[in-house]
């Protein structure tokens, strides 16, 4: 998946809809202590449904408990694995990323087919409305611009999207982000799941996650997404969850005054500000590819972290969409950050 999230595609006669290549995000292995699948965790609680939320400008009703779960893309997984809800997800487009999830979870989902999608022009992957809706599914959770959200709901099935991948965020999505973004995540995703007690313990143990970060300053650092075999740098924005993330890590994101999440920038513009890190951000494939397709873009030797050897790759997952996985990115960052010169 392109973390950038590419732009809202029209649904075709044939009512297809558009979703993002791969998946992302999840949890990691259990023998970490850390959060894992509780497959049936959350079902104790009935949720009071029905239960109404805003998403997206749009006022989603369910009608009760969703038992049969679609996931477009993986984004939302991390919540939906620490909400205990694994076990009611029946169809994924993509398989689970290796090393972000449980053993339970990635058992779990490995039993699943993923939908058949195809390539259409643009690189997107689409996939028919009819195989959708033939599994049946009581909840589509995907970014906005991934599936027609008309379409489904007038076939009686909501859908819920992460907020940051929202058509037109809301407003305070396009302010600097903070980790009240995660908890808010948490406790909408645990309403619509009607895991509400689930949702609470979740959010006290991201805190905590938080809470015993090594925050010591390590300077300044820009995160970037490379694309086009390098010939692309999106840097991350305010308004993203790297912004936090870095924080709390002891980084300042020399990008954090920009007002959008992500966006391009010339290597001039990356020489000007000068990071002393930089964090490439993967999502899939090998680091390894990242960095040195990072380092085939012409100009990138004007910077001090090239000629200081200070690149690391970091999940996407661990910031943004906002996520449990995101209250874990300081430490993995900062982890990362100690094993450099």
């Amino acid at each position: 998946m392109n973390p950038r999230v590419p732009p809202r595609r029209t649904a075709t006669a044939a009512l297809a809809l558009t979703l993002i290549a791969a998946g992302l995000a999840g949890c990691t292995n259990p023998s970490d202590g850390r959060t894992t699948a509780s497959h049936g965790g959350g079902g104790a609680e009935t949720g009071g449904f029905p239960v109404t939320v805003e998403n997206c400008g749009t006022r989603v009703t369910i009608a009760k408990r969703p038992e049969r779960i679609v996931l477009v893309n993986n984004d939302a997984l991390p919540n939906v694995e620490a909400l205990g809800a694994v076990d009611r997800i029946v169809a994924i487009t993509a398989k689970p990323a290796q090393g972000l999830f449980s053993d339970a979870t990635v058992r779990a989902l490995e039993r699943l087919t993923p939908l058949t999608t195809e390539q259409n022009a643009t690189g997107g992957a689409v996939v028919s409305q009819e195989s959708l809706l033939g599994m049946r599914p009581d909840l589509v959770v995907a970014p906005e611009n991934a599936v027609d959200r008309k379409a489904l709901e007038a076939a009686g099935v909501p859908v819920y999207s992460p907020s940051a991948y929202c058509d037109d965020p809301p407003a305070e999505y396009r302010k600097a982000a903070d980790f009240d973004r995660v908890w808010a995540e948490l406790e909408t995703t645990g309403r619509i799941l009607g895991a509400q007690e689930a949702a609470s313990t979740a959010i006290e143990a991201a805190k905590r996650e938080v809470a015993g970060g090594n925050g010591e300053s390590a300077g300044t650092a820009a995160a970037l997404y490379v694309s086009s075999g390098g010939a692309t740098l999106s840097p991350y924005g305010g308004p993203s969850m790297v912004t936090p993330v870095f924080a709390a890590a002891g980084l300042r994101n020399v990008y954090a005054a920009s007002e959008e999440r992500v966006f391009d920038v010339s290597v001039e513009d990356l020489v000007a500000q000068d990071p002393r890190t930089i964090v490439l951000l993967t999502s899939g494939g090998d680091p390894a590819e990242t960095e040195r397709a990072f380092l085939s873009a012409p100009g990138v030797s004007g910077l001090s972290a090239v000629r200081e050897h200070r690149i690391i790759t970091l999940e996407f997952p661990y910031t943004d969409p906002p996520s449990v996985l995101s209250a874990r990115g300081p430490a993995e960052l900062r982890q990362r950050l100690d094993a450099l010169p």
